[in-house]
């Protein structure tokens, strides 16, 4: 086992060394990311799927499902047990 006087004589030889080394410059920034948005709609079209359209599918879809919940609670209630057990059972490890 080492002993303190040795650990010391060490440290001291690698703050030196350290000291020696000459400063690395600072690395440049990265170049500013791209909107996500952006991005996003460039993927889409390079599908043939415009944005607009994606938008207002989703629109359609959130009013068509807005008041599904009064309408069908225990439909809901089932629903949301069964998506929550399906999540459960994925992510156990």
């Amino acid at each position: 086992m080492a002993t303190k006087a040795e650990l010391e004589a060490e440290l001291a030889a690698l703050r030196a060394q350290l000291a020696d080394k000459p400063a690395e410059p600072d690395p440049e920034p990265a170049p500013e990311a791209e909107d996500d948005r952006s991005t996003f709609d460039r993927m889409l079209a390079g599908h043939g799927i415009d944005s607009s359209e994606l938008d207002a599918l989703w629109a359609q879809f959130s009013k068509e499902l807005g008041d599904f919940p009064t309408q069908k609670p225990l439909l809901t209630t089932i629903a949301a047990f069964g998506l929550g057990f399906a999540l459960g059972r994925i992510t156990k490890f």
